[in-house]
């Protein structure tokens, strides 16, 4: 599952939390955010594992000077936990 997988599958949870009242809907609804806590985790392991691998040398797009490459990509690595992390 994607990030945008996640934070999609977040919204829509939510939106469902409110109308669902029946408890094996409700308990399915919290065994879907379970699934999606977990996806979540293995998202956060990926990222970790990036950032370990590249950190000494991150990639950095041709036409951006070595210090602004280096902060846009570990920008853009926080990026992809951070509205997951608001969500939850």
């Amino acid at each position: 599952m994607s990030r945008l997988g996640i934070d999609g599958s977040l919204v829509l949870l939510r939106k469902y939390h409110g109308i669902l009242t029946r408890p094996a809907l409700a308990a399915d609804l919290d065994d879907k955010m379970h699934v999606i806590f977990q996806t979540f985790g293995s998202e956060l392991d990926r990222v970790h594992q990036l950032y370990e691998d590249h950190k000494a040398n991150p990639p950095k797009p041709r036409n951006m000077p070595p210090v602004a490459g280096n902060i846009a990509w570990a920008r853009h690595l926080f990026q992809r936990i951070e509205a997951p992390m608001q969500a939850f």
